[in-house]
């Protein structure tokens, strides 16, 4: 039976994992919000949830690597790590980065970059992060701004940046 458990406990977490991805992404919504000329791209409430959600998460996991067994300690902190930072990176993403345009700017806020105001004509690079697993823009004045599938109008926003772009 401990065999049987064994084998089933990765498969089930990646099945756990691998749901509550599609949930998120389910709940995305293709547009964004509009207020005039303006949209607002943001993440969706089960994106928030998650995101608050790891944070009590990770630590319960580097509590876990703490009593790693002898040996284990590499392995533990490259896993605990990952989460530190992904407890990090999504709710300051979900929390407290808004992100909205028109036709003519970014109007972009942040804790580390402040409020800012820029012309699309300073767009100077779109991209695609593999260890992100999203896509980015660059522009002048504001830097790289995250653009995940799981944001709220993120179809609509890469449309309008490739046609800037070209």
């Amino acid at each position: 039976m401990e065999e049987i458990l064994n084998w089933a406990r990765p498969l089930l977490s990646g099945l756990i994992g691998g749901l509550a991805v599609y949930f998120i992404v389910r709940y995305t919504k293709p547009s964004a919000e509009v207020a005039g000329e303006v949209r607002t791209v943001a993440y969706s409430m089960p994106f928030k949830i998650f995101s608050a959600a790891l944070i009590p998460f990770t630590v319960f996991i580097l509590y876990a690597m703490s009593q790693s067994y002898e040996g284990q300690e590499v392995a533990a902190g490259l896993v605990g790590g990952g989460f530190l930072a992904a407890s990090i990176f999504f709710p300051y993403q979900a929390f407290l980065v808004s992100f909205k345009y028109d036709n003519e700017c970014i109007y972009y806020r942040s804790p580390l970059c402040g409020n800012r105001t820029v012309q699309w004509s300073k767009l100077s690079k779109v991209g695609y992060s593999w260890l992100v697993q999203a896509d980015y823009i660059v522009v002048d004045g504001i830097g790289r701004i995250w653009c995940s599938n799981m944001l709220n109008g993120y179809s609509e926003l890469m449309e309008f940046v490739n046609a800037k772009k070209s």
